[in-house]
C-alpha cells in the first residue's frame, strides 16, 4: 500500500505576515515591493529593513514639515521628539539590524526590530494629544511598529530553525 502526504509550506509572506500585529497591512506593504516575490524568510527580514529605513527617512520629511507649520509650543516639543526618534533611533535600529541579520545574530537583530518598532509607538503617544491634522502621521507610525515587528518575527523564525 502507498500512502501519499502532501505538505505545503506557507507562503514566507504569509508565515511572517500572521505573526504580526497587524497582517493585513504587514501582507499589502511586503507584497507591493516586487522583490517579495521570490523572496525567503531571510530575504524578507533585510527587505523589511530596507523599506523601514526609506520609511523612516520619508516620515522624517513629513516630521520636518510640520515642524516647520506648528506654531503651538507643546506641539513644536512633540513634532521634536518624533524628529529625534526618526532620526537617531529609526535609522539607527535598521542599520543595527542589518548587521546582526547578516552575522546571523537572531538575538541582535531581534533587538533591534523592537527597538524600531518603539519609535512609531513612542511617537504616536506624543502626538495622540495633538491636532487632528497629526492624524496623517498615524499610518506612519503603524508602518514603523509593523516593520519592527516584521524584524522580530523574522529573527525569531530565523532562530528557532
Amino acid at each position: 500500500m502507498l500512502s501519499l502526504s502532501c505538505v505545503t509550506a506557507l507562503d514566507p509572506i504569509d508565515e511572517v505576515c500572521s505573526r504580526t500585529r497587524n497582517p493585513s497591512l504587514c501582507s499589502g506593504t511586503l507584497r507591493s515591493d516586487p522583490r517579495s516575490a521570490t523572496a525567503t524568510i531571510t530575504r524578507l527580514g533585510y527587505l523589511a529593513i530596507d523599506l523601514a529605513f526609506s520609511h523612516a527617512a520619508t516620515t522624517t520629511t513629513k516630521i520636518n514639515t510640520l515642524l516647520g507649520r506648528a506654531k503651538d509650543p507643546g506641539l513644536k516639543n512633540s513634532l521634536r521628539y518624533c524628529q529625534v526618534e526618526y532620526v537617531s533611533y529609526a535609522k539607527l535600529a535598521c542599520r543595527k539590524a542589518f548587521i546582526f541579520l547578516n552575522q546571523r545574530d537572531y538575538s541582535g537583530s531581534n533587538t533591534q526590530g523592537f527597538e524600531l518598532s518603539e519609535v512609531g509607538s513612542i511617537c504616536e503617544r506624543k502626538l495622540v494629544a495633538g491636532p487632528s491634522y497629526l492624524r496623517q502621521l498615524t499610518i506612519d507610525n503603524w508602518k514603523t511598529e509593523l516593520f519592527g515587528d516584521i524584524i522580530v518575527v523574522v529573527s525569531a523564525l530565523l532562530k528557532n530553525g
